[in-house]
């Protein structure tokens, strides 16, 4: 006869503490995703030995339910779990955007399209000013932002993005042009850092839960293209003069060719014509690993 559990009774059973840490282990990687922590912050947080502790997480990364670096020691929730729910997880790609940050010693996020919506869906590393761009952060894909993800995009899709501001002035749509030729043959996006780009990113961060952009968003987009030089062409990496930069941003295209992620490094920062250079091509390189890996997750 086979035996059947009681809903009843299963809360009168005991527990099994050996689960218990297991189950204590993974609510603390899990209640802050975005964070490392060392072996000894785990088991002092949590109360349990070195020993017990450094055995659970072994067993956990040999899952995929937790991610260890190399580098640092250190352990954050893994895709794994994600897995359970869903066949893939962006969690995958962490131990990478934590390499491009520490090896360049900026805030890094992963950014997946949605509609048109742009959704946060992974970080690592602090900046030195302590702005960060967070996982789950929305941002409505109207131009000039998304540039990343329309310069690979047919010329009627260029247009209807930057049409969704309103009819733009000549001198924009030339300036777009030349930006988004720029970045096809270069491969990332050069975000520049200003008041005006501050305050209308910040507007735009609040409007960014719709699916939509509303007209209020593209008179913001419209206003920030209208007051700001948009990104920054080669000819202008020139000389010693310093380049205020927010973010470097690369496209991760897929096998049609489509832009459906980016990473982007963030420095918020004075940096030289060539400090923009070799961080554009750190973003760039660790966006072919994404890509690497996504094709190598579907061959």
């Amino acid at each position: 006869m086979t035996e059947t559990l009681d809903p009843v009774g299963i809360g009168r059973q005991p527990t099994s503490p050996p689960t218990e840490r297991v189950v204590a282990i993974m609510r603390l990687l899990g209640s802050q995703p975005t964070r490392a922590f060392t072996l000894a912050e785990i088991t002092r947080e949590l109360g349990i030995s070195r020993a017990t502790g450094h055995a659970i997480l072994t067993t956990l990364v040999a899952h995929r339910w937790a991610v260890r670096n190399a580098a640092s020691a250190t352990y954050c929730w893994g895709p794994g779990i994600a897995s359970l729910a869903k066949p893939a997880s962006d969690r995958i790609f962490h131990g990478i955007l934590q390499e491009l940050a520490e090896s360049t010693g900026t805030h890094v996020f992963l950014a997946r399209r949605d509609a048109n919506t742009l959704v946060v869906v992974d970080a690592a590393g602090e900046s030195a000013s302590g702005m960060r761009i967070d996982r789950g952060l929305r941002m409505p894909l109207v131009a000039p932002f998304g540039r990343d993800y329309v310069a690979w995009s047919t010329a009627g899709a260029q247009r209807a993005w930057l049409e969704g501001i309103g009819r733009p002035s000549l001198a924009l749509q030339r300036r777009i042009t030349a930006v988004l030729n720029e970045i096809r043959e270069r491969g990332y996006t050069v975000e520049r850092l200003s008041r005006e780009y501050l305050r209308v990113y910040t507007a735009l961060r609040a409007l960014g839960g719709d699916s939509e952009p509303d007209a209020i968003t593209a008179r913001l987009a419209r206003a920030f293209a209208d007051l700001t030089v948009i990104d920054v062409l080669h000819d202008e990496l020139t000389g010693t003069a310093t380049h205020s930069v927010a973010t470097i941003s690369a496209p991760i295209l897929d096998d049609d060719g489509v832009v459906a992620m980016s990473i982007s490094a963030a420095p918020f920062a004075e940096l030289a014509a060539t400090g923009v250079e070799k961080l554009g091509g750190q973003v760039r390189a660790a966006a072919r690993r994404i890509r690497d890996q996504l094709a190598g997750a579907t061959s």
